[in-house]
Order: C-alpha cells, then structure tokens, then sequence
C-alpha cells in the first residue's frame, strides 16, 4: 500500500534545530518502514559449479530469510520452500530458459515463497540448499548423479501443490453441502490414505501395537485459540481419526489410545498405558501456542536433551502439565543428567524416533501441504515414560488464526491424521521388509 506523507506546517522561526533534525529523521523511518518489512527477492541466477559437477541457482535476497527447505519429488522437478514475512517476488528477475534448468517458477505461499526449478527430461542431480557466507543469498547446489540415484530418492514421491484448497473454502463446502471442483478433490486426494500397504518380503520383525496419545483433558484444556478451541479437543478428534485410519488400512496392528474421552491422564500413566499394553510405537498429539499469532507450523519432537531455545520453550509448556497433578503422585521434572544418560543408553530407540519423525515431517510438507518447522529433540516428561520409540507431534499452533481454522474443520483434521498414517505405514514397510530401524 502507498503511503503518502504530508509536512507539517513550518515550525516557529525559534524552534531549535535539532527538534528540526527529530523532525527529518523520523520522516525517514516512517517513509522506510514499508520496505524494511518486506523479504525482497530481486533476481536468481544460475552458475556453472567450479568443479564441473553441476549448477549452483544463487536466490538474491536482501536479507536472510528465516528457515527454508529443498524437496525433490521427481527427477526433473526441485521444489524449494523459503519462509520469511512477506516474501516479494513480483519483479524478481528470472534465469532465462538453459539446456538443464529449463525453468525456475515463483509461488506465494503462507509466510514465505515456494519456487519449482524444472530440470530437462533425462537430466539427474541432486540437489542441496544452503545460505551463502554473507547470510543473505541462498544457495541450491545441484550435483550431477545417477538416474538409479534419482529413482531411489523419488520413489513415491509427489510434488507439492503450492497452492492447496484452504481451511475457510472446505469448511464452506461442508456447511453448504457443495462438492468441490475437480482440481479441489484431486488435492483432496493426494493427501488422503491410500487403500493398500505395498506388499514386501517379511523379515520376522513386526509393527503390532502403536499408542497413541492425545495430550491434556478433563481440567487441562491445553492451549485455547483466539476463538475458544481448546488443544485437547482438536487432538482427541485427530487422535481418533488416526486410530481409524490404522485400523482400517493396517488390520494387524493394534491401535490404543491413552485416553477416548474428555478424561485428565498424569504424564507418567500416559507412558504406563504404552508400556502395558508393550507399544512399539508411542505417537503423542499436541497444538502449539505462542504469543506471535504469526508462528505457524508443525513440529516433530523426539526425546533427548533440548538444542535450540525454541525446542526448550514447547517442552516447557507441555511438561508443565504436572502443575495440574495430583500433589501425591506428581510427575517429577527430568533432569539434564537423566536426559544425557537416556541418550547413551537409547541410542536404537533415539535413531528409530527421529526417523519416523523425519516420516511425518515429509508427510505433512510433501503430501498434506503443511508448513514444518522440523524434526527437532527435547526432554518431554511424556515421551520418557514410554519404553518405546516415540514422537511428539505439534499439528500446528493454534495460537495462529488461520491454522485454528484449519485444525479446527473435519477436513484439515482429517488430512494431518492421514499424514501420520502414511509415515507410520512407511515406517510399517521398512521395519518389515528390512528391520532396519
């Protein structure tokens, strides 16, 4: 939006002259403010690597965006997600069609840009993003390799619509009883679970039993949203529609929730109904909230010792739930000590979390659409009580008003339960044709 700005009237012969120089220093900032809140992309360019192995794409920002991440879902087609406020690529100039990358392609997505990188038919790298040394400019390096390469990375893998239907238009079609178009319901559809498990050759180990727990209830509402949800709703509700998917598209295995109704459940008895019931699986649901509404965005936690002051601040607000315990029988706060030992002495159960963490992380982001903000660890009273690998899910934050909306409509929950699905039904195909996790 322009902003005009009109001069004051002249001020008295006698004002002094540094309130004049007040005066036209904060002229500046004010006609500067607009600019300074914005993430401008002015060109990309492409560069032929110094090694002869490949290209390097170079995206020319103005200052360094807050996180991204680079997808390849087929061997012709990079995608890459940038995610800063307000990322500007209308006037971003673009590399001219080349005999490899054929195209690069802007999208608008919430709270940042995606770009598709178009590889010529029958041309295989790899690629890899990175900032530069100044920290502005970020960097796609693509590295020449083999369609076998290629094959193994894609398989199974669908790109990502930039552009999905939103939370406000399906829960219109919902309330109206409206169909969606064409396109909607081919969106619908790639991210909804898929009727059959791949058959694979058996290797004597089995996924027979995942737990799965929705966080707080009874008198822990969880976080509350700016319109009322209340976190221990929205989870119970995704929380069962998963136990339904497993159970309809998993037969064998054995689904046991942790709680089914608006019940209050200790942290550590959340874990002692895992480990009765000899879980090899223990998935944890949750909402984010914070004080920027801004923040959006799942996560995907694994137990062990915090590494970032983001990761320590979620754990502290979801282990604060034994201030509500009974005094008695209160769940006591972990220890860094214990912590560092659990990671020495669970190092099996620490690699197969972060896996299937890493699962649901692309889940969400390749086939569900959703924004990650990454598979990260930290000390959670919860997941430590479960003799079992384990994974705290954030669906989102529902302190934001657009991911409320979204987690709050049948289908959005119905699309993050799916998500989980396929990465648990993944982590079900590795386990058994090759046990390696």
């Amino acid at each position: 939006m322009n902003q005009r700005y009109t001069s004051p009237a002249c001020p008295p012969s006698g004002l002094p002259n540094r309130l004049k120089s007040l005066s036209l220093l904060l002229l500046i900032l004010l006609t500067a403010l607009p600019a300074l809140a914005q993430q401008v992309l002015p060109r990309i360019s492409v560069a032929t690597r110094s090694d002869g192995l490949g290209y390097v794409l170079r995206f020319h920002f103005t200052s360094a965006p807050d996180s991204f991440k680079v997808f390849q879902p087929t061997a012709d087609l990079i995608q890459l997600a940038v995610y800063a406020d307000d990322v500007v690529t209308d006037d971003t100039q673009l590399p001219p069609p080349g005999e490899t990358i054929q195209a690069v392609v802007a999208n608008t997505i919430p709270d940042g840009a995606g770009f598709n990188i178009q590889l010529a038919a029958g041309s295989y790298y790899l690629a890899r993003a990175y900032p530069d040394a100044n920290q502005r400019h970020l960097l796609v390096a693509l590295t020449r390799a083999s369609q076998r390469d290629l094959a193994i990375l894609t398989e199974g893998m669908q790109p990502i619509n930039w552009n999905p239907p939103d939370a406000d238009s399906l829960a219109a079609a919902d309330e109206t009883g409206t169909l969606p178009d064409a396109a909607t319901l081919d969106s619908l559809a790639a991210v909804l679970p898929e009727t059959e498990t791949p058959s694979r050759d058996f290797n004597g180990r089995r996924l027979r039993t995942v737990i799965i727990d929705a966080g707080h209830g009874g008198h822990d509402p969880g976080a509350i949203g700016a319109s009322g949800t209340r976190e221990k709703d929205i989870v119970l509700t995704v929380a069962k529609k998963l136990g339904d998917y497993i159970n309809e598209y998993l037969p064998d295995v054995n689904v046991v929730y942790t709680r089914t109704d608006d019940t209050f459940i200790d942290l550590h008895e959340r874990g002692r109904i895992a480990n009765r019931a000899q879980g090899d699986l223990f998935i944890s649901l949750h909402t984010n909230a914070v004080t920027q509404r801004g923040a959006y965005g799942a996560e995907f936690f694994f137990l062990g010792v915090a590494r970032t002051e983001s990761a320590l601040e979620v754990m502290k607000r979801e282990n604060s739930v034994i201030a509500l315990e009974d005094p008695a029988t209160r769940t006591r706060e972990l220890t860094e000590e214990e912590l560092i030992l659990y990671e020495l002495t669970n190092v099996g159960y620490m690699t197969t979390s972060q896996r299937l963490a890493e699962k649901m992380d692309h889940q969400f982001t390749q086939r569900a659409g959703r924004r990650s903000r990454g598979v990260k660890q930290a000390g959670f009273i919860v997941l430590f009580q479960a003799s079992m690998p384990a994974v705290l899910v954030e669906l989102g934050f529902i302190s934001n008003p657009s991911e409320e909306r979204y987690m709050r409509t049948e289908r959005g929950q119905a699309i993050l339960a799916s998500a989980m699905f396929r990465a648990i039904r993944d982590y079900k195909v590795a386990l058994e044709e090759n046990g390696n996790y």
